[in-house]
C-alpha cells in the first residue's frame, strides 16, 4: 500500500474544538491538533471509535515531521503488545486506525475537561502538559531505589 493514497479521519463532531485549538490554543496546522489529542487520549486511555469524519488529511501530511510517524507506530506498539506484526508496512491502516480513535479520545476529554474547568483552550492545553509532566515525575521511582542494587 502506498502512503500517498491513505488518508486519516478526523471525527466530526470535534471540528469546532479542532478549530479553537488553531485559533486559540496555539496550534498551527490540524495535524498538531490530532498529534496532541491521540497523545492525550492514550495517555487517558480513551479509544473512541467515530463513523463521521471531517475532511480527511493525507498520512504524508501528518507524518511530515518524522516523529509523527514514531508517535502513530508506538501507539499501535503499545495498543497492540502481543502482536509485533501491527507494525509491518501491510497494517498502516489499523496503525491509523487507532490512531483516530485516540485522537477522538483525546479531544473527547479536552472537550469535557474545557465545559467541567470552564477553560479556554489557550488555558486548559498548557494546564494539561503541566499535569502530565507532574504525573510522570510522580511514577519515577526514586533514584535510591534504582541504585540499591548497585550497592
Amino acid at each position: 500500500m502506498n502512503a500517498t493514497d491513505v488518508r486519516v479521519r478526523r471525527p466530526r463532531q470535534y471540528e469546532t474544538l479542532i478549530q479553537q485549538m488553531r485559533d486559540d490554543g496555539g496550534f498551527a496546522t490540524m495535524r498538531d491538533v490530532l498529534l496532541f489529542s491521540a497523545a492525550v487520549g492514550k495517555s487517558k486511555e480513551r479509544r473512541v471509535p467515530f463513523d463521521e469524519a471531517g475532511e480527511p488529511i493525507r498520512y504524508e501530511t501528518l507524518t511530515d515531521p518524522e516523529y509523527s510517524s514514531a508517535l502513530v507506530n508506538m501507539i499501535a506498539a503499545v495498543t497492540e503488545a502481543d502482536d509485533p506484526e501491527v507494525l509491518a508496512a501491510s497494517r498502516l491502516k489499523d496503525r491509523i486506525a487507532m490512531f483516530e480513535e485516540y485522537a477522538c479520545g483525546g479531544l473527547e476529554y479536552i472537550q469535557g475537561e474545557m465545559n467541567t474547568r470552564r477553560m479556554s483552550p489557550a488555558v486548559l492545553l498548557p494546564a494539561l502538559v503541566v499535569e502530565a509532566l507532574s504525573d510522570s515525575v510522580q511514577e519515577q521511582a526514586p533514584i535510591e531505589d534504582l541504585l540499591r542494587g548497585f550497592f
